[in-house]
């Protein structure tokens, strides 16, 4: 996250190791102190060339011997410490001493003064120097000790001057006015500063987030409008492949079943039959690429109808029959409970449960089951679950296993054939039909794949609408 930055200065001094994503007010506004520390050294420099100036004519020559050199002094160090803030030769860390230091120096001067000359009058240097530390400098602890540092320095001057009792007691007075106004100043200031950092750090935020926003939206975007294009090649292809496979599954049938009379060398019956079980093959692979990329393609035409789901499973489990049969695999069907109709497409729904019982079929080894379960849903649809006893897939596996084309890395898995795609249709024609579809397995136990369908399909208009309101 990009670094909140209120001032280009200010940021550089507060946060000087670039690429911290961290935002504190109070390191902040000690950045802001140390930034104020060179406009008042500037002021404090240009004050006191001036009194340097006028000293020798304003004061008594034994006073001006102190105070010319100590203000020509306090003009120099003034100076160089503005300089310095100025180009940055001050850490963050040194910016309360050093803003210590010009409060000090203007302390010293303001007490010399008055004790030389003797003149209780000169306090109102010290009324201005409680304001001038509210003003300029935002920090309550140095408020703290630089107002208890000047009021000591004024007491302990002024309570050596004899017989000035009343006065002392009204220019007491006057420094209490003028902290109360010096702490009103800076408690606004702070105030003032904190809230304009946290609102300038929130917007800072709200524009990364948003350009964070814009970014993924741009990127995704992209890669909707590749994988069209990517789905849209194989639609295409898949529908290309499909009228030759068809003459060669077609005329290879032919000359299986010696139509226009016998072949001749039995070698050749079995070259024609390898030929037409791997065109079936092929077809079958190329079927189900197309039907996928239909789905994707948002093109599948789904043609809700009341559909019987107990027919409709017990007509998957007929046709799969000589497939488990033949592979030594038990089929079971369970209904533990009436289950009304539906409005769904049963064509889809077949698809469905095919891809479901072939897949467990084929990756339970002999003597195992498969069991397919149909039950009412609590929405009034329907819950068909397809367990098997096969070989099931660890956690990393299931992460994979409704992506187009993946198998599990398995020796054994790559002893069956199969293009992967028939987990990742299913899940395509599942949320076709507005339905929710998942998988639980483990390893060497078995897989449980669950399909929920709802009681009728919504339009698409209604669909959208459900799904704003959630």
């Amino acid at each position: 996250m990009r670094q909140f930055q209120p001032d280009r200065q200010l940021s550089s001094r507060a946060y000087p190791d670039a690429g911290t994503d961290s935002f504190d007010v109070d390191r902040e506004l000690d950045a802001i102190f140390l930034e104020n520390v060179a406009p008042v050294g500037l002021c404090f420099a240009v004050l006191y060339v001036v009194f340097t100036a006028l000293h020798p004519f304003s004061l008594p020559p034994d006073v001006a011997q102190v105070m010319v050199p100590l203000a020509g002094a306090t003009a120099i160090l003034a100076a160089v410490t503005s300089i310095m803030v100025w180009t940055d030769n001050i850490p963050l860390k040194f910016a309360y001493p050093v803003g210590g230091g010009l409060v000090l120096m203007g302390v010293l001067n303001a007490g010399v003064h008055m004790w030389l000359t003797e003149d209780l009058d000169q306090s109102t240097n010290f009324a201005l120097g409680f304001i001038v530390v509210g003003l300029f400098f935002l920090s309550w602890r140095f408020l703290a000790v630089a107002y208890f540092v000047i009021f000591v320095t004024w007491a302990a001057v002024a309570g050596t001057f004899p017989d000035v009792e009343l006065e002392f007691e009204h220019f007491f007075i006057m420094n209490v006015i003028a902290m109360v106004l010096g702490v009103l100043a800076q408690w606004l200031r702070v105030s003032v500063h904190r809230r304009l950092l946290f609102m300038r750090h929130e917007a800072n935020l709200r524009e990364q987030r948003l350009a964070e926003a814009f970014a993924k939206e741009k990127l995704y975007a992209s890669a909707q409008k590749a994988n069209r294009s990517k789905t849209e090649f194989l639609a295409n292809m898949s529908h290309e492949l499909r009228t030759p496979l068809n003459a060669i599954i077609g005329f290879s049938e032919t000359m299986m079943h010696e139509i226009f009379g016998p072949v001749g060398n039995d070698r050749y019956k079995e070259y024609i039959k390898d030929i037409n079980g791997a065109g079936t093959h092929l077809l079958s692979m190329v079927n189900d690429i197309l039907d996928l990329s239909r789905v994707e393609l948002e093109n599948v035409k789904i043609e809700p109808q009341p559909v019987d789901p107990e027919t409709i499973c017990k007509n998957c489990l007929l046709i799969l029959r000589s497939r488990a049969d033949k592979g030594s695999v038990e089929l079971n069907f369970d209904v533990s409970e009436p289950v009304a109709q539906i409005a769904s497409d049963e064509r889809r729904i077949k698809q469905i449960l095919f891809n479901l019982l072939g897949n467990a079929v084929k990756f339970t080894p002999p003597g195992g089951t498969v069991t397919l379960a149909l039950a009412p849903s609590e929405d009034g649809g329907i819950r068909i679950s397809v367990r098997d006893t096969g070989i099931g897939m660890n956690e990393e596996q299931l992460k994979h296993a409704l992506e187009p084309f993946w198998q599990a890395d398995t020796g054994l898995d790559r002893a069956f054939e199969g293009t992967g795609l028939g987990l990742a249709l299913t899940d395509e024609l599942v949320r076709v039909l507005q339905g929710q579809f998942e998988i639980e397995s483990r390893p060497g136990v078995g897989t449980t794949a669950t399909v929920t369908l709802p009681k009728a399909i919504q339009p698409e208009a209604e669909e959208k609408t459900a799904r704003a309101a959630d």
